[in-house]
């Protein structure tokens, strides 16, 4: 792969390079040899900008700070300029902002609206033990396909509104978001971030992926999903005292989703399309009204404009998935696939995508640049290859007890660096082969290097629900829901944290087992 050869030497120097180059390694041993020794301090105050996202004395955020020390590598000379543009994985970006610019699309459109209000909203039979479950179930699936951090955006506050007006406790349907949300995402190349950085770098096919993960992933939910109606059974009550209680205060306060005395609604609807009528098929707040379909068919009416826009949407996704199965380049695909959806925007609904544009995430991408040249920057030292190096026997994925050690191992990293970083240090780490005499990825000298990926892929995604604070999704969970009830470290962690070392080691023996009778 393009971005794995960019990084490793066809062949190992065993002599210290201190001896030839002083000012730019340090030989700390005879075999231990840290190359631009700069770049230490670079990633370590990188890693503290990235773990917390503003510190009082320097608040300039994570992506500001990726930036930034994307930039000093540069200027510390542990990278050129044009090393610095090949570090990014551009594959990454694109199969990132495809993606964003397809979910807003279909946010656009209301269909996630139009999703929860008939399954969640509108659903008067739903007990708290069947709301917990399709709630478990439809956040995973749907994680999958449109990312962890979309789904508890989407579903954190209808879902709290829900539980509030219906007497349900919310904490453990808040709970129940955030670690299916993981457990979900687990399942495809395009489910998180760190995931999309896996399909770069590996040759995982995403049929190959998505066969092992998903069966590892419906099982952990299906786990998951009981373990939380038994821990939180006193909380999974209708008429909960706390709900009461927080209901009243929401009346008092004219917060979101209050309702006055007569059962009438104080705020705009929850949801997009909960009026019914003809206002469901409003694009993006748009009157689409007499347009003409490319300049000579039509005119039609609006919702004849906004149906053929949605189904042709629809399909656009559908295929999108299709191509990713059929092993096509997930990043530009995913790129081509966002392209398509605001083609056919400008098609039907005669609009330019300014309002999809605004709404895609680029700090996301532009944290990512950063990052990506920082870890570059990194394995410039030497320091990841030598150490994994130290470990590669221990971690090995071809025996039992060397699967349960990486399993462990990068549970501990993903929860100390964050997921992200740690997969960038292992999936572009270069690791020496003394029979061959040459460096090679070191996710290929531990074992079957596809096996290798997806258990990566796995344990780095559902490591985060260890605790409150392990991933990104949990974190917007918690904002989200902050009104309704305010989720502690605790209260999530207790039930969290053991639960999440059984479906990592069922999810990776499911997998690991899928693999031996497969191979």
């Amino acid at each position: 792969h393009a971005c794995l050869r960019r990084i490793q030497p066809t062949t190992h120097n065993p002599t210290p390079l201190a001896s030839t180059v002083p000012t730019q390694a340090i030989s700390t041993t005879m075999s231990f040899v840290v190359e631009k020794p700069a770049q230490i301090p670079i990633f370590i105050i990188a890693w503290l900008l990235i773990v917390k996202e503003r510190w009082d004395f320097f608040p300039i955020g994570r992506t500001a700070g990726a930036l930034l020390m994307g930039v000093i590598t540069v200027v510390a000379q542990t990278l050129g300029t044009e090393e610095a543009f090949l570090a990014i994985e551009y594959d990454t970006l694109a199969l990132l902002w495809g993606m964003m610019v397809l979910v807003e699309y279909l946010k656009d459109d209301a269909l996630f609206d139009m999703f929860i209000a008939k399954f969640f909203i509108n659903n008067k039979s739903l007990t708290p033990s069947k709301l917990i479950w399709l709630l478990s179930l439809s956040c995973g699936c749907m994680s999958a396909l449109f990312t962890n951090d979309t789904m508890c955006i989407a579903l954190t506050k209808t879902i709290c509104y829900v539980c509030t007006q219906r007497g349900y406790h919310p904490g453990p349907f808040m709970v129940a978001i955030a670690m299916s949300a993981n457990i979900g995402s687990a399942a495809t190349l395009i489910g998180n971030p760190q995931n999309a950085i896996i399909a770069a770098l590996s040759d995982v096919p995403f049929a190959v992926f998505l066969a092992y993960s998903s069966a590892a992933m419906i099982v952990c939910i299906v786990i998951n999903t009981f373990a939380l109606i038994l821990w939180y059974s006193t909380d999974l009550q209708e008429n909960t005292a706390f709900a009461a209680a927080a209901k009243e205060k929401m009346i008092e306060s004219g917060m979101y989703g209050a309702t006055g005395d007569d059962g009438t609604d104080e705020t705009q609807p929850l949801v997009a399309g909960e009026t019914g009528g003809s206002e469901d098929f409003t694009q993006g707040g748009v009157d689409t009204e007499g347009n003409t379909i490319c300049c000579f068919l039509g005119p039609y009416t609006k919702d004849t404009n906004a149906k053929a826009f949605r189904y042709s949407l629809i399909l656009a996704i559908v295929l999108t998935l299709a191509a990713f199965l059929a092993d096509m380049n997930i990043g530009w695909t995913a790129a081509a696939g966002g392209v398509g959806a605001m083609s056919l925007d400008a098609i039907f609904n005669h609009k330019v995508p300014d309002r999809i544009f605004a709404r895609v995430n680029w700090e996301l991408l532009v944290f990512f640049s950063g990052l990506f040249i920082v870890i570059e920057g990194l394995q410039h030292t030497m320091i990841p290859g030598q150490l994994l190096d130290m470990i590669d026997e221990v971690l090995r994925v071809d025996n039992i007890g060397g699967i349960c050690a990486f399993t462990a191992i990068i549970t501990i990293g993903c929860n100390i660096f964050n997921n992200v970083p740690l997969v960038l240090l292992v999936g572009l780490a270069t690791s020496y082969n003394e029979a061959d005499g040459v460096d090679r990825p070191f996710m290929s000298s531990i074992g079957d290097a596809d096996l290798a990926w997806i258990l990566l892929a796995w344990v780095s995604t559902v490591a985060g629900n260890l605790t409150l604070m392990g991933s990104v999704a949990n974190l917007i969970v918690a904002e989200e829901g902050k009104h309704y009830f305010e989720m502690s470290f605790t209260y999530y962690s207790k039930f969290g944290f053991p639960i999440t070392i059984v479906t990592l080691y069922v999810g990776v023996a499911i997998i690991c087992l899928l693999w031996q009778v497969t191979h």
